[in-house]
Formats: structure tokens, sequence, C-alpha cells
């Protein structure tokens, strides 16, 4: 309970704290408090926004290290900021910064047309392993991860380049899930479990893209007024977050439970995946554990769809040693249990204890 007032208390603190830094320089560009803008507030203005804000909000907020694939973005967005900002007779001060961001945008230009040409070279190896894959991954987005590791496996020197893969894997199964669903096989249906069509998800899915499609078109409208490139931009990215909500819910419905014959699949959508071998499940037992709890649990990952409100959860799956889950844009944890809830839990387990796993009905 501490961690979680003090938790609070840092949330709350963090944003009262942005929101002050946030109208101080509105009140100084834009309204002008302090007199005509000269370069030096204005520089104080790219600090405070491009530094300080996307600072308190990892260190306060998501309580994490900054890290360059989502710290990048917010930078970028901090940029948009600025210059929304500041008034146009003050934006010669900006020069030295849009040249920055040319260099940087040039940068990364030319880093993804390495990666492009690296991807062309070795994609028939990369296609060979993605069907090689299907004999013992029966889901696309985990094939898509193995073939990953396989094809790439020998470019240890690119740093990062395994967790660029994986968010590159992520964008693509989202892309196939939203627009190709026939392409994907349903895997024996005597071996699988569905976990959407008892829940409420269904109706909290067709509300997001209900309200996603309206803030479109708004945000459209709105930005037009004052930049077309702002306004397609942001157009673009929210198309995109629409493709991927799509896709999310297409691969709940084309990746059910399944139980192979040796490992349990396990692929929450878009959000992650993981492959758990039988021989390392130490039990499966009912839940007694409330929604708040297990979605509070760090070494754990929830298979259970929410509704309006958190659900709990049927099962806890007990592992005998940590096991490492992917996530989504390529990112990785090692947990400890799994949450599930299926649309026949009765049934699951059956199938679960013809492999060995031991149902413990002792709470």
């Amino acid at each position: 309970m501490k961690i979680s007032l003090s938790h609070k208390k840092s949330l709350y603190f963090s944003c009262g704290f942005i929101i002050l830094i946030l109208s101080s320089n509105f009140l100084v560009q834009k309204v002008e408090i302090t007199g005509r803008v000269s370069a030096l507030l204005v520089w104080g203005t790219i600090v405070d926004v491009m530094v300080v804000i996307p600072g308190v909000v990892f260190l306060f907020i998501l309580r994490r290290k900054p890290s360059v694939s989502i710290f990048a973005p917010m930078m970028m967005l901090g940029l948009f900021i600025v210059h929304w900002l500041v008034p146009p007779y003050a934006k010669d001060s900006l020069a030295y910064l849009n040249y920055s961001v040319i260099v940087v945008e040039v940068v990364l230009v030319g880093i993804e047309i390495i990666i492009f040409f690296l991807l062309l070279k070795t994609f028939p190896k990369w296609k060979r392993s993605f069907k090689d894959a299907h004999v013992n991954h029966p889901f696309v987005l985990r094939r898509m991860f193995e073939a990953n590791r396989i094809t790439f496996a020998s470019y240890k020197y690119l740093g990062h380049f395994q967790r660029l893969s994986g968010f590159l894997a992520t964008d693509v199964a989202a892309v196939r899930y939203a627009l190709f669903p026939h392409l994907d096989r349903y895997p024996p249906e005597e071996c699988t479990f569905s976990y959407h069509k008892n829940s409420e998800y269904f109706g909290v899915f067709l509300m997001l893209i209900h309200a996603m499609v309206i803030e479109i078109i708004a945000v459209h409208v709105l930005l037009m007024q004052f930049s077309h490139t702002a306004a397609w931009m942001a157009t673009f990215l929210d198309v995109y977050a629409l493709l991927f909500l799509i896709g999310d819910y297409q691969a709940i419905r084309k990746a059910p439970v399944h139980v192979g014959s040796r490992s349990l699949y396990l692929q929450k959508g878009l959000r992650f995946h993981i492959c758990i071998p039988f021989e390392i499940i130490r039990q499966i037992r009912p839940c007694i554990h409330t929604a708040k709890e297990c979605s509070g649990d760090k070494a754990a990952l929830d298979m259970t769809l929410a509704g309006l409100e958190p659900a709990q959860p049927q099962y806890v799956l007990e592992l005998s040693q940590p096991l490492e889950a992917h996530l989504y844009l390529g990112l990785k944890r090692k947990i400890n249990r799994m949450y599930i809830t299926v649309d026949e839990p009765h049934a699951l387990v059956k199938e679960l204890e013809k492999h060995g796993v031991v149902l413990n009905v002792i709470n």
C-alpha cells in the first residue's frame, strides 16, 4: 500500500509540475507577459519542453530509465509544441534546432536504408525460417520472432537489432492480422481454447473503434487550421493506431490458447506471446486473487480480456523456473506464472492433465 501511495503522490506531483512548466511557457511565449520574446527565452522553452518534461515523465511517472526508442518520439512531440508556442518573429532562434533535427532525420533515414538492404539480402533465408517455424509455432507472431532469431543471429554487432526486428515483426503482424486475416490457418480445434467469446472485450473494442474514427477526423480538422504537415502526420499516426487495434482483435480471434504436443502456446493479441514447455509447469490452480492484484503482479502475465471493468482470471499457471515472454515492440520480460481465462476452462484443464500438468484445487 505504501508503494502505491508513493506512486500516486509522485504521479500527482509530476503532472502538476508538467502543467506548471507548460503554463509558464505559454504565458511567456504566447501571452508575452514578460515582453518581447528573446532568443534566451526561446532556448529556455526548448530545454523545458524537450528535455525537462520527458525526463520527468520517465523518472517519476513511468519510473524507468530513458530509452531512445521511446524518448526520441517524445522529443519530437516537444519540437512540435515548441514551434506552436514560439511567436513567428522569434522563430529565427529555432534555426539551429531545425538543422539539428534535419541531421538526425538524415542519419535515421541512412540507418533505415541499411536495414532495408540487410532485410532484402536475408529475406530468402528469413522466408524459409518462417515456413519451417510453423512446425513448432502455430501462430504468426511467434513464427516471425523465431524467423528473426534464426536469420539475424549472426548480426550480433548490431546491438539493438534484435529489439528492432521484434518491433518490425509486431508491425508486420498487425498489418497482416488487420488486412489479411484469411492467410492464417486455425490450429486443430481439439487443441485450442478461445478466450474472447465469453468476455465483454468485443463491446469495448467497438467503442474504441468508434471513438478513434471520430478522433481522427476531429484532430485532422483542428490541426489543418495551424499546419497541413502536422495534420497529416497526426492522421497517419492515428490511422496506424486504428490498424494496430483492429489487428490486435483479429489476433485474439485467430490465435487462441493452443495445447501442443510438448508445449502450451499463449498469444494475447499483439500484446505478448510465450511458449511454455509442459515440463516447467509446476501446477495449475484456481485463481483466488482479485483482478487488481493480478494486474499488479510484475512476475506474471494475464491472458484475461477485460471489459468495462477488470475481470478476475480463472486459473493461475505456476512455473517451476522463470521463463522469458515476448512483449509488444520487441520488449521482453521474465515471468514466474500466467493468469489464464478461457471460454471452456474445464476442457483446458483436462487437456493439460493429459500432458502431466497437475491441478491443485487446494486454496
